[in-house]
């Protein structure tokens, strides 16, 4: 069963007969999208032969062989044949904008889930300099952690410094979750806020991005409540 970072990243996994998932640990994710009929085949990767072993038993247990291949990889060098949808879910930011830097001659124009724990900032950056732009962006709070779950294809993208930060297509989302995610995220940066201004020596230019954040997220969710139906 998966949990609510993966529904959501499954809800957005673009249906075709190869698809990838990158970095994939206990394979559920790609296993349900098999089971689901979203995808034909898949490509599973992972760097540590360890979690490569979780997700062979994953799929073992469900039946999937004849459907999988599992390759112990280094991000996106795993994938030997074009793929109509690539997942690269539950990393770093930076990690994901590495793996999509380096990789991005093997994306062959693929659509991307997305989800990172960190410096989403950076993911949105990366995907704005390989061509891409983000087509949806959904939020979710899974075990106490606010997410965002990006689908990105290719395309001409242009955010400006604060939707990089904060997104931009996450205001359309339609999510009864937007609220509860903006809500986390506003509690996350009162409290660093909070922090910054006790310091000794207060960094001013921290604050004041801070501040900017904070009143970005509050501001665009404040617009959208009161957009017309």
């Amino acid at each position: 069963m998966l949990d609510a970072r993966l529904s959501v990243a499954a809800s957005l996994y673009m249906p075709c007969s190869l698809g990838a998932d990158i970095g994939t640990d206990h394979g559920l994710l790609p296993c349900h999208l098999l089971e689901q009929g979203v995808c034909q085949r898949m490509i599973l990767t992972d760097i540590s032969e360890k979690a490569l072993s979780r997700a062979a038993a994953e799929v073992g247990r469900r039946g999937l062989e004849a459907r999988t291949a599992l390759v112990c990889a280094d991000g996106l060098e795993g994938l030997g044949e074009p793929c109509g949808c690539i997942s690269i879910t539950g990393m770093g930011g930076r990690t994901i904008a590495g793996i999509l830097q380096r990789g991005r001659e093997r994306l062959h124009s693929a659509a991307l889930v997305l989800c990172a724990h960190t410096e989403r900032a950076e993911v949105r950056a990366c995907l704005q300099a390989i061509g891409y732009r983000i087509d949806r962006e959904e939020p979710c709070l899974c075990n106490g952690h606010a997410y965002v779950v990006w689908r990105a294809v290719p395309g001409e993208m242009d955010l400006s410094p604060m939707e990089l930060l904060c997104g931009r297509e996450l205001f359309d989302s339609g999510s009864p979750m937007l609220l509860p995610y903006v809500r986390s995220r506003v509690d996350v940066l009162e409290r660093r806020l909070d922090g910054l201004m006790k310091a000794t020596h207060p960094d001013r230019a921290a604050i004041a991005l801070t501040l900017a954040m904070r009143d970005h997220y509050l501001t665009m969710t404040e617009a959208k409540r009161h957009e017309s139906p």
